[in-house]
């Protein structure tokens, strides 16, 4: 479908053929978006900006709106010299870009996009990007905005991959034993937020301490996501006619880039389904009594066993995950298993357990002004006895907001890829949407930061997020109450 084009009025009046509730929620998107897009083009934080980016387009694909005047404020939002830091913030830009070039979003910047998508992936596996061996380049394209001087001051790249066999080279003289008491778990597969080095890296420890501090460097469950779902992406993009000539002429290892994907579901392939210990797996079951269904946590937790002593990350906290993670991995594991198509490895059909198990204990009472329901929390520290007051790690409740956005929109691309998978959960997403366009809706009732539709903080990308959740909330809806 070309976004480019309007299709749709917008209006408040139910227009024919569209349920009355979707047009409501249609009205209230198109402000939504008014308000976001002023904090979008302003926030300066491309993560959060990329990540925002994806939602957009899911406004524009069921509004039907003129893409083609935010085009500029696009390739802005995509801009790695925005605090552009860990590998897990070019997933995010990768992975935007790329729906942005499929979809026609500002169709005349359409292969402006591809390429920062293309090196997006390049930055994040490394050396490996290209079938040149000798190629110091760390990505092929320096022509969309801001990339060229991104490179001029990142001159070398090791790549994700390869944060531990480089150990060496970011933390010189690193004792023999902590190198061995970090050696990652499994591997091939797995990829690390940030290097390691002196002066950040992990805690081995030997017993579980749930600490649960640390943001980097670290195996975590979005940098792996981001990673899985842009080399999985990329390389079926790179099939496509329109796109091909743009990897060939630069040099981009298709091969790598499909292997890497095949590599993650393999990593996750042991730890969701092979790690025997449950507290150690990355799937946590519930035990909140008949709530059902699984949850990815928010990172692994322990390294490779040093004579016969397996260390834990002391930074794991073996009750935390993140409703971001949920959507990533149902994203990755369904498109895998799309992929795979004879034989797809068990792993790729944990999926509909992910959804259920969203629904099922991330979904909580909560009264906003005089509405009151079940509304998705960003994170959910499992078992907590208040779990409105959970403290998302390192205290990062602006980048912890955003996971109901991601949540929502991995629903919508299954949604769209399968009907029927959404119907048992699709009155609870409608009764959202329906909360969220009522004329009571309002602050919440409940104390707690564990909130996905309050704005808070003064930052322009923490004070959007509120507002990207919601929108994603009404495009879900207004895809399933139109049969879209």
């Amino acid at each position: 479908m070309n976004v480019s084009r309007i299709d749709r009025t917008g209006s408040n009046a139910a227009q024919p053929g569209v349920p009355p509730n979707a047009a409501a929620y249609l009205a209230e998107a198109k402000v939504l978006f008014d308000q976001i897009h002023p904090l979008w083009s302003s926030a300066g934080n491309v993560w959060r900006t990329a990540c925002a980016f994806d939602s957009l387009l899911d406004y524009f694909l069921v509004s039907g709106a003129d893409s083609a005047p935010y085009g500029q404020d696009a390739l802005a939002a995509l801009d790695p010299t925005k605090k552009g830091n860990w590998w897990d913030d070019f997933g995010w830009i990768g992975i935007a870009a790329l729906r942005a070039a499929e979809l026609g979003f500002a169709a005349q910047h359409r292969i402006d996009f591809l390429k920062i998508a293309i090196n997006a992936w390049c930055y994040m596996v490394g050396p490996r990007w290209s079938t040149q061996p000798n190629q110091t380049a760390i990505y092929p394209y320096t022509d969309p905005p801001g990339w060229a001087q991104f490179a001029s001051t990142h001159p070398v790249n090791r790549g994700a991959p390869n944060c531990w066999a480089d150990i060496g080279q970011t933390w010189p003289n690193v004792p023999p034993l902590i190198q061995a008491q970090l050696r990652p778990r499994y591997s091939p597969g797995g990829i690390w937020n940030s290097p390691i080095t002196l002066d950040a890296h992990p805690t081995p420890v030997a017993e579980y301490d749930g600490s649960g501090g640390v943001l980097n460097p670290i195996q975590n469950t979005v940098t792996n996501g981001v990673f899985a779902l842009l080399s999985l992406r990329l390389s079926l993009a790179a099939q496509n006619p329109a796109f091909t000539a743009y990897f060939t002429d630069a040099g981009v290892d298709v091969q790598a880039c499909n292997q890497a994907w095949q590599d993650q579901i393999a990593w996750w392939q042991l730890w969701m389904l092979k790690t025997p210990d449950p507290w150690q797996s990355l799937l946590l079951t519930s035990q909140s009594g008949s709530r059902a269904g699984v949850l990815v946590r928010e990172r692994v937790s322990s390294f490779h066993a040093v004579d016969n002593v397996v260390y834990w990350d002391s930074s794991y906290d073996r009750s935390m995950t993140w409703s971001g993670d949920q959507g990533l991995l149902i994203g990755a594991l369904r498109e895998a298993q799309a992929m795979y198509r004879a034989s797809p490895p068990p792993v790729t059909g944990v999926y509909p357990q992910l959804i259920e198990g969203m629904f099922a204990n991330a979904f909580l009472p909560r009264t906003y002004g005089s509405v009151a329901g079940e509304f998705p929390l960003p994170w959910l520290q499992v078992g907590a006895s208040d779990p409105y007051a959970a403290v998302p790690p390192g205290y990062d409740y602006g980048d912890y907001q955003t996971g109901v956005a991601v949540f929502m929109r991995y629903l919508l691309q299954a949604h769209q890829a399968d009907p029927a998978l959404l119907a048992p959960y699709t009155p609870a997403i409608l009764a959202n949407a329906t909360a969220l366009v009522s004329p009571g809706f309002g602050q919440p009732l409940q104390p707690g930061q564990c909130d996905a539709f309050t704005p808070y903080g003064s930052d322009n990308a923490d004070l959007m997020s509120a507002y990207v959740n919601r929108l994603s909330v009404l495009t879900l809806a207004i895809a399933l109450s139109s049969g879209e």
